[in-house]
């Protein structure tokens, strides 16, 4: 064991000091090989290490060696680790037809691969262009409304045959459907184009100043769940992730997004034989996992990828509402016109706001001939406008025109024009236009009531001076009544006022007082008497009240006492002098008799 440790040592020792010399010899080397560089730099030569050290006499030589594809496959074979192949192995094996696919290739390669990704990059945009050959406008329509092309296809259409085909689908009564989900709000709506009565003519350019349709909504659903983490953020399924949490909250939360998904799945369930299945196109806008899952999760999920028809919205959307999943569906067919072609990333503008003053324009659905570039699609709003400004005379001159009172309009909350006025004019205007042409709209889908014909106006105005008469009588006899009971109110005041002179309470005769200035009775009443009675009243309770004349009071009662008894006296002395004389007068007889 001591010898093969003693061993060991040595060995270590030995290893040790053969690393000390390689490190000597390397530190040595090192300043020669700095020296020898820099020599040959100060020479003005340059080294292509990638190639194997291949030496060049000037700057320029080496960028163009950079750009060679000898340079251009010794990178490639340096990235996989492998040695650099010279001039003459690369020249041998171009020659031998090799495979060379790691080089770029030729100029003329690159200039059909940049024409290649730039086709394919305009594949990719948003928006795809197409000129009027009459007119030679431009047109820009969303690349995700065009027609799906079919699997079975020998050859892809061309986008404007597709355009062609989606414009015929879509006017021809086909459906389509918006699905919007985020942050624990849902909104769907299933919408169309629908044809007007009285759709504008062509011109010699196959060119229109108004659109010949508008859209129409067919059923709708929002919906809303706590799914978010108020003040942190975000939603619970994401935070779960992350950590474990067990809170109250987090559980709501948790039970929340299950419920939302269900409610979500039930509606398009329910949506599924009469809107999901036949709709021509379904376009979604559900950005991340947990608000795409109500879609596409699960075995049971109600949209598939796979399906041509289900279709991201190109855009950034707002939070799911009504109003939103309308403005996306009313943007997505919407068409840009314009005389000059728009950048390739520019995307389309977005329809103009409604204005409760003006009528408000709305942009019509896609079109294969485009209208003038000054002159926009607009939907007709002036019927809705009309009515929303209780102008019956204008509404009637529409109506007899031919504007639609069945229309639900956008920026009127998709009402028809009966709906938006509350005039009750204006709503006659309507009734009268059902009457005189009961056959021309479906006026129960314009939510007109009934129709009103002049013998029922004339039935109205006599019954409305009849009730007018009626109402005039009752009034002159609730005139006569009131003025009867008036004037027994009168009398039994004017008994109570003569009943209060008597009265020792001034509170009470003050209590009728302000009694009878609060009836303004029809008869005036002298308040004078019972208004002297108070202040005599008040007197003497002052009087009464007063400590100095309760003195007064005191001393002259006392002085009465006095004086009473005073007088008592007096009268006591004057007859106990009376009966002594006569005592007196016996004595003076008795005298006289001895």
């Amino acid at each position: 064991t001591l010898d093969a440790r003693a061993d060991a040592e040595a060995e270590a020792a030995g290893l040790q000091q053969a690393g000390l010399a390689r490190l000597r010899s390397f530190a040595a080397a090192a300043p020669a090989a700095a020296e020898a560089e820099l020599a040959e730099e100060e020479s003005g030569g340059y080294i292509c290490h990638v190639s194997g050290g291949v030496r060049f006499a000037s700057l320029d030589e080496l960028k163009a060696h950079c750009r060679s594809d000898w340079y251009r496959y010794n990178l490639k074979r340096r990235a996989k680790s492998q040695p650099p192949a010279g001039e003459d192995q690369f020249e041998a094996l171009v020659e031998a037809g090799g495979d060379l696919d790691e080089i770029s290739g030729s100029d003329e390669s690159d200039d059909d691969d940049e024409e290649a990704a730039a086709a394919a990059r305009a594949d990719k945009q948003p928006v795809a262009t197409f000129r009027h050959r009459l007119s030679g406008l431009l047109v820009s329509a969303w690349r995700c409304v065009l027609a799906p092309i079919p699997p079975d296809a020998d050859a892809p259409p061309s986008q404007l045959a597709a355009l062609r085909t989606s414009a015929q689908r879509l006017l021809g009564g086909a459906h389509l459907l918006v699905l919007l989900s985020r942050g624990g709000h849902f909104a769907a709506i299933v919408v169309k184009l629908t044809p007007l009565s009285n759709a504008p003519k062509l011109d010699a350019n196959g060119l229109c100043s108004k659109p010949g349709s508008q859209l129409t909504v067919l059923a709708h659903k929002t919906l809303h769940r706590y799914v978010t983490r108020r003040k942190a953020g975000g939603r619970q399924a994401t935070a779960d992730g992350a950590k474990a949490i067990k809170s109250v909250g987090s559980s709501l939360r948790r039970h929340n997004e299950a419920m939302l998904t269900q409610e979500i799945r039930e509606c398009l369930a329910g949506w599924s034989a009469q809107y999901l299945k036949t709709a021509d196109l379904v376009f979604f806008a559900a950005p991340g996992p947990a608000n795409s899952s109500a879609f596409f999760g699960g075995a049971d999920a109600p949209l598939s990828r796979a399906d041509p028809r289900v279709r991201s919205v190109p855009f950034i959307t707002n939070r799911p509402t009504l109003g939103e999943a309308s403005r996306v569906a009313t943007r997505l067919l919407y068409v840009d016109v314009h005389t000059e072609a728009p950048a390739a990333a520019t995307p389309l503008p977005k329809p103009p706001k409604p204005s409760k003053k003006a009528a408000a324009p709305t942009p019509v659905a896609v079109v294969v001939e485009a209208p003038p570039a000054e002159d926009l699609p607009k939907l007709p709003a002036e019927l809705h406008q009309a009515a929303l400004d209780g102008d019956a005379a204008l509404v009637a001159e529409l109506l007899a025109l031919g504007s639609d009172p069945t229309a639900k309009h956008l920026d009127f909350k998709f009402k028809v024009p009966y709906d938006v006025s509350e005039n009750k004019e204006v709503r006659n205007a309507f009734r009268r236009r059902m009457a005189e042409a009961p056959d021309e709209w479906d006026w129960k889908l314009a939510k007109v009531p009934s129709p009103l014909t002049d013998d029922q106006e004339r039935d109205k105005a006599d019954k409305d001076k009849a009730r007018e008469r009626e109402r005039k009588k009752r009034r002159e006899k609730e005139k006569k009544d009131l003025k009867s009971r008036q004037l027994v109110e009168a009398t039994e005041l004017a008994a109570a006022l003569s009943a209060s002179l008597t009265l020792t309470d001034a509170d009470a005769i003050e209590a009728l007082i302000s009694k009878i200035r609060a009836k303004k009775a029809a008869v005036e009443f002298d308040l004078s008497p019972a208004q002297a009675r108070v202040a005599a009243l008040r007197a003497e309770q002052d009087a009464f009240t007063d400590p100095t004349a309760r003195r007064r009071r005191e001393a002259g009662a006392r002085a009465a006492a006095l004086e009473a008894r005073l007088g008592m006296a007096a009268g006591g002395a004057a007859g106990g002098a009376g009966g002594g004389g006569g005592g007196g007068g016996g004595e003076g007889g008795g005298g006289g008799g001895g």
